[in-house]
């Protein structure tokens, strides 16, 4: 019996359409980069058609859309590039609840002297925007908030965020890897929010792939100073030779799923309340749900097992469910996420993070009765 996959949050397996077009992208294996021949035309039409269904679902111009091998190169790339580029502004504003591939970039700054503020949350993880307000100034390089939280789902009020960043002529990013395909986000509906990341391995897609969206300013590119030296490709901001068949179906699981997005959030619904009445039928008042608040995705459930450490549990239930305890990029540390919506030690030390796929069935969930 294979264990029940509870952790999409980390990572989700490939969806079958999206492997069909990156096994058919191979036979176009060329160097895109190169040219006249038919085998470097060929990818290159395939990545072009991959940045527009990109373009298309977050409502930007291709010529944005950045590649990356990740949401954590695509948010080093933005916060150090940036950096670098405007040297003349040290004060970064961030969230208590950012990824850590925000966060410790941010703080890796510091030695440079920048001042990292970051912004308290509520208990739902909603950004006290009255400090935002209090703490944005001229001397302010970029505010960045994730869209999305990665272990309690919280969605942030990004178009109230924007309208403060605008109004004080501060840069927006937003790392939107847990939002895309879950909310709507259009880019071209904002004024400020002009950089934003993500991964397509959250989405159905394969790893080894992201990207940097970076919004131009009545078609002027903006100065971004890259990680990697040596080539010319994504306009100047990435070096290197761009992969056809991860770029192919990236583009694809991006559009499929950003083309359902209340269908698979009507399905997630639905399997969310299943699985939770199974664990509460089962362990009643030993189950806490951390995150049962309703500014958040649907399918991504942060409980607590009280009295239940939480690696012990996880290591013992692995043969039925796999699931964590929360960001696969910070596993050996307590979730400074729950600390922040006021959860203590012992309470973090209990909980799990449980995270449902569109492809989930009622009928998977039946396996919870043998935990």
């Amino acid at each position: 019996m294979r264990p029940l996959y509870l952790d999409t949050a980390a990572t989700t397996p490939i969806r079958k359409e999206v492997l069909d077009e990156m096994i058919s992208s191979l036979n176009d294996f060329g160097n895109s980069e190169a040219r006249y021949y038919s085998f470097s035309e060929n990818a290159k039409k395939n990545i072009q058609v991959a940045r527009e269904r990109i373009a298309t679902a977050l409502g930007c111009n291709s010529d944005e859309v950045i590649f990356t091998s990740g949401a954590t190169e695509a948010n080093n790339l933005f916060i150090k590039g940036y950096a670098e580029a405007n040297p003349h502004k040290k004060k970064i504003i961030i969230s208590k609840i950012e990824h850590s591939s925000v966060r410790e970039t941010c703080y890796y700054l510091k030695k440079y002297g920048y001042n990292v503020v970051e912004i308290p949350v509520d208990s739902s993880g909603l950004i006290n925007m009255d400090i935002l307000k209090k703490e944005i100034n001229e001397q302010t390089l970029f505010v960045s908030i994730i869209a999305v939280n990665n272990e309690i789902g919280t969605i942030q009020n990004l178009k109230e965020i924007d309208a403060v960043c605008y109004e004080n002529n501060v840069p927006f990013h937003s790392d939107a890897t847990q939002a895309i395909g879950k909310i709507d986000i259009k880019l071209n509906e904002y004024k400020a929010l002009n950089f934003l990341t993500f991964s397509s391995h959250k989405i159905y897609g394969p790893k080894g792939i992201g990207a940097l969206i970076v919004k131009k300013a009545n078609g002027i590119k903006v100065d971004l100073a890259p990680l990697f030296h040596g080539g010319e490709q994504e306009e100047g901001y990435r070096a290197g030779t761009l992969s056809n068949e991860l770029i192919v179906g990236f583009g694809k699981a991006t559009e499929l799923i950003t083309n359902c997005i209340q269908r698979n959030n009507d399905i997630l619904a639905n399997l969310e309340k299943t699985l939770l009445q199974k664990l509460k039928n089962k362990f009643g008042d030993y189950i806490k749900v951390n995150n049962a608040f309703s500014n958040r995705v649907y399918g991504l459930i942060n409980l607590q097992f009280i009295g239940q450490n939480n690696m012990i549990l996880l290591k013992q239930m692995s043969p039925i469910v796999a699931a964590s305890t929360g960001s696969a990029c910070s596993i050996s540390k307590p979730s400074n996420v729950l600390a922040a919506i006021g959860l203590n030690s012992k309470e973090i030390s209990y909980s799990i993070r449980l995270s449902l796929s569109i492809f989930n069935t009622p009928d998977d969930l039946k396996i919870i009765d043998n935990l």
